[in-house]
C-alpha cells in the first residue's frame, strides 16, 4: 500500500509540472511543432535550430562555454550543426510525446539524467533558451500561441532540469 501512495505521489509530482500545458495547448504545440519540423521542411530544419542558438548565445554569450566539445567556435562547423539538430530533433522526440504522459515522464528522466551529467548546465540556461525559442519560432510558424508553447515547454524544461 505505502509503494503505491508514493507511485501516486511520483506521478503527481511528475506531471504537475505540466498543469498549464492542457490537452489542447499540447495538440497546438505539436500541430505547430510539425508545421516547422515537419519531414516536408527537412532542407530548412538546420537554418531553424542554428537561429535558437545564435539567439540563445547572443542573449547569453556565457552559454557558448557549455558546448566547446561540439565546435561551437565555428558555428557553421559540421560538428556544431549537427549538435544543433541533435538538440532540437530531442525536442522533437518530446513534443510528439505529449498526450502519452508515461513515455513523455520516462523521455524527460533519461533527459534529466543526461543534462545533469553535463558540467555547468543549469535550470536558468532552460529559461534562456525557452526565451530563445519564443524569439525564434513566431519567425516560422503561423499562428503561433505563445501562451501553448510557454505553458508546455515549461513542462517539458522542468521535467529535464528535474536531476539538477
Amino acid at each position: 500500500m505505502l509503494y503505491a501512495v508514493a507511485l501516486l505521489m511520483a506521478i503527481g509530482a511528475a506531471s504537475a509540472s505540466f498543469e498549464g500545458c492542457s490537452i489542447e495547448y499540447r495538440q497546438e504545440v505539436q500541430s505547430t511543432w510539425h508545421d516547422i519540423w515537419g519531414a516536408q521542411f527537412t532542407g530548412r530544419r538546420i537554418q531553424v535550430a542554428k537561429a535558437l542558438f545564435n539567439e540563445l548565445f547572443a542573449s547569453d554569450p556565457d552559454a557558448k562555454s557549455l558546448f566547446t566539445r561540439v565546435n561551437v567556435d565555428d558555428l557553421n562547423s559540421p560538428e556544431f550543426q549537427a549538435h544543433c539538430i541533435r538538440v532540437v530533433n530531442g525536442l522533437d522526440t518530446v513534443i510528439g510525446l505529449l498526450d502519452d504522459t508515461d513515455v513523455l515522464n520516462e523521455q524527460l528522466d533519461h533527459l534529466a539524467g543526461q543534462h545533469a551529467a553535463r558540467e555547468g548546465i543549469t535550470p536558468a540556461h532552460f529559461e534562456e533558451i525557452a526565451r530563445s525559442f519564443g524569439k525564434v519560432l513566431p519567425q516560422v510558424a503561423n499562428c503561433f500561441n505563445a501562451a501553448a508553447w510557454d505553458s508546455c515547454f515549461s513542462g517539458i524544461a522542468d521535467g529535464i532540469t528535474a536531476k539538477m
